[in-house]
């Protein structure tokens, strides 16, 4: 399946209430946008191949976030994974999620769902 397919098949599963398959596939989309990240940082140099195992150059690291905020998907992606974590009482993992979102929302984007849901986790663990 490809990136969009799974990212479907994740919607339809939280739809359906199968959370944890949802949460699945959200892994795996986020393991295939990781690679096209990771080979996007090996184009630009941030990644050299050293007796057949690739090794991420510290100082390029950025380059894999800057890849990530190219557009809003991988932030909306772990927006879903913290709400379905909420959901499914994860509270930790889902705040994790929402401040990874966060921090890759690209700049002078207006995507404010991880900020919301950061804002309905504080107020369920205050009940």
């Amino acid at each position: 399946m490809d990136i969009q397919e799974l990212t479907n098949k994740a919607i339809e599963f939280k739809e359906q209430g199968r959370l944890k398959e949802a949460l699945r596939c959200y892994d795996d989309v986020l393991n295939a946008l990781t690679q096209e990240a990771l080979n996007y940082a090996h184009a630009k140099g941030g990644i050299t191949d050293e007796d057949s195992t690739r090794k991420i150059l510290p100082e390029n690291l950025k380059l894999i976030k800057e890849y990530f905020k190219q557009g809003e998907d991988v932030a909306k992606i772990l927006n879903n994974m913290g709400a379905i974590c909420a959901e499914l009482g994860d509270y930790e993992l889902a705040k994790q999620y929402f401040n990874d979102a966060i921090e890759l929302i690209p700049e002078g984007s207006n995507y404010k769902d991880p900020y919301l849901g950061l804002e309905t986790l504080s107020e369920l663990q205050k009940t």
